[in-house]
């Protein structure tokens, strides 16, 4: 049943409209976080998630991960320092966003916000202490919103290995654990990365990654 759901939510961002409301958007979010997806088939340290088909992994580097599908780029950042330290911060609405919304359910909370940026639409979603952005055009915008809340509603964590690093100082990245909570399309400086989106063949120029 719930690979069913799963596959329906799908379907219907393919032949629905391009344009998106916010009962739509409800809607897609509602459909995904509250299905309870079991689904794993990717496997990091310390986490787990589910990669849709339709999406493919080209790079991880310890946290982050590049996910591509159909031309766009997913930067996926999983914050297991917050998760450990059950950090929490409360997200404000903006009146100004193409979308703004909080998202929570049971134990799991974040936000969904999307901005205009040089005609195309910059998706941070933080949910369940991971987070992912994107640029993409307005025809896949409802796709890259569920795409994204599929892989961060099913991550799953292993208490007894983030543990382990803890002790080991493998995750000794505060500075890094507060990313997810910022959105980052509300800078300005983060305008000058998107308008230079367009020259980029492989890469968009990303500060969160580690290089």
């Amino acid at each position: 049943m719930k690979k069913i759901l799963l596959i329906l939510a799908l379907c219907l961002l393919i032949t629905g409209c391009t344009n998106i409301d916010k009962s739509d958007e409800d809607k897609l979010i509602n459909e995904i976080v509250e299905s309870k997806l079991e689904l794993t088939n990717t496997y990091r340290t310390g986490y787990k998630y589910y990669l849709p088909p339709n999406l493919v992994s080209r790079e991880v580097k310890e946290l982050n991960e590049k996910i591509t599908s159909k031309g766009y780029k997913y930067y996926l950042y999983v914050d297991l320092v917050s998760y450990y330290n059950n950090i929490k911060k409360e997200y404000t609405l903006n009146e100004n966003s193409y979308l703004s919304k909080i998202i929570n359910y049971q134990d799991k909370e974040g936000y969904l916000e999307v901005n205009l940026q040089n005609d195309k639409y910059l998706i941070e979603i933080m949910y369940n202490y991971a987070k992912i952005e994107l640029i993409v055009d307005i025809n896949y915008l409802k796709e890259g919103i569920v795409n994204s809340l599929v892989i961060l509603s099913t991550i799953k964590y292993n208490d007894d290995i983030i543990q382990n690093m803890m002790g080991e100082d493998i995750l000794d990245f505060n500075e890094e654990a507060l990313n997810i909570f910022e959105v980052r399309g509300r800078d300005s400086n983060y305008v000058e990365y998107v308008q230079e989106y367009d020259k980029y063949d492989d890469d968009i120029p990303d500060p969160d990654l580690i290089n």
